[in-house]
């Protein structure tokens, strides 16, 4: 009983192991120089590893500035007057397409000349988008939508971005210069927007017509495509829907109002002409002169 330890005092008792270990070696002073050697370096090298990381987030900070998209302001209008010189092509359309729609509120609604009706989309995913396919190609100067503000509030869109293309595969920027957005500020009539595009290389006039002044919308102006694609990116006041009340596309007429030939047509005269002259060489010859010739 009297070597019993109480529980207690085992807290703070000390086993034999214990005293029995060896005291503590002194610290070589000259291992520890080499210890604080090493973590000096270690630090160092944490530090060269921190500004490694940093010059790279900077430099993707960079590269993300430098493909940042640039803004195009447009302020609305109350008509289309000043597009009194095109053609609507809207209507020349094989389909349009939605990205979603309320029921009752969907492309009827935007095509059907009223700027009391809207389409109204209908999911939370982003963008929403309006697709507009062709049969053939067709020329694009401008593309107009009837938005009202005051009405429509947080449905309105704010920015937008237009793409254009065969497919959904090859889209490319319809507004140049390219990543451009199109922003607009509580918008209450027609925003018209402006198309334009870089020389084609498939328009054989193209060359001829790069120093003619007479042409009133040169071709490097104007957007050539089989789909044109409008996509709602942001709304005002952070709005998840949207709601646009009309939508017009406008391309040049076949005949402007100068009397002019367009485009097109100067291209259609000017293979017409050649084959009058090729028939007209061949109506002298002889049918044995030809089979020779042949």
């Amino acid at each position: 009983r009297r070597n019993k330890i109480h529980p207690k005092e085992n807290m703070y008792a000390v086993s034999s192991e214990d005293t029995d270990a060896p005291p503590p070696r002194p610290s070589d002073p000259s291992q520890s120089e080499e210890e604080d050697d090493d973590d000096e370096d270690e630090e160092e090298a944490d530090d060269d590893s921190d500004d490694g990381e940093g010059a790279g987030d900077s430099s993707h900070l960079h590269h993300q500035s430098a493909l940042s998209s640039s803004h195009m302001m447009i302020s609305a209008v109350s008509n289309l007057s000043s597009l009194s010189h095109l053609r609507e092509i809207g209507k020349e359309a094989l389909c349009w397409q939605l990205s979603s729609a309320k029921p009752g509120n969907g492309v009827e609604q935007i095509r059907d000349g009223s700027i009391d009706s809207y389409w109204q989309s209908d999911g939370t995913k982003q963008p929403h988008w309006i697709q507009v396919h062709f049969a053939r190609r067709v020329a694009i100067s401008h593309v107009c939508l009837y938005l009202d503000y005051t009405l429509d509030e947080s449905y309105t869109p704010k920015k937008i971005w237009v793409d254009h293309g065969m497919t959904n595969q090859d889209l490319q920027a319809a507004v140049y210069p390219q990543n451009t957005e199109i922003e607009f500020t509580e918008p209450v009539g027609w925003c018209i927007v402006p198309l334009s595009s870089p020389p084609d290389p498939l328009d054989e006039c193209q060359a001829d017509l790069e120093n003619d002044t007479s042409v009133v919308e040169p071709s490097r102006q104007l957007v050539r495509t089989h789909m044109l694609r409008i996509s709602i990116l942001s709304m005002h006041q952070n709005g998840r829907d949207t709601h646009i009340r009309q939508v017009e596309l406008y391309g040049p007429r076949m005949n402007d109002s100068k009397g002019l030939p367009t485009l097109q047509q100067r291209c259609f005269l000017e293979e017409s002409n050649t084959m009058e002259n090729v028939d007209e060489d061949l109506g002298d010859v002889t049918l044995p002169s030809f089979g020779a010739i042949r």
